[in-house]
């Protein structure tokens, strides 16, 4: 399956940042420093599942098509798994 990142995703919206956070904020009452949202773009690894499912809806794309990193608690998810059982 062809997975984009977090950044890709929030482009491919035609969204900046600050436009996300704004979303975030008056859509769901979710604060996100535009700093925790850059790192989340650069390492989308701990990004908590709750916020993921809200980047889904906000880019208007399935969150099996955002790559959130190997090692993620959603990827293990996606595929299935359970971290404690490798």
């Amino acid at each position: 399956m062809l997975q984009i990142s977090l950044k890709a995703a929030r482009v491919n919206s035609d969204l900046n940042q600050t436009e996300v956070i704004d979303i975030l904020q008056n859509s769901y009452g979710l604060n996100l420093a535009k700093e925790q949202l850059a790192e989340y773009e650069d390492d989308a690894t701990d990004v908590p599942i709750s916020l993921a499912k809200k980047f889904s809806e906000i880019y208007g794309i399935s969150d099996d098509y955002i790559f959130f990193g190997n090692k993620s608690t959603l990827s293990y998810i996606s595929r299935g798994l359970n971290q404690n059982n490798l």
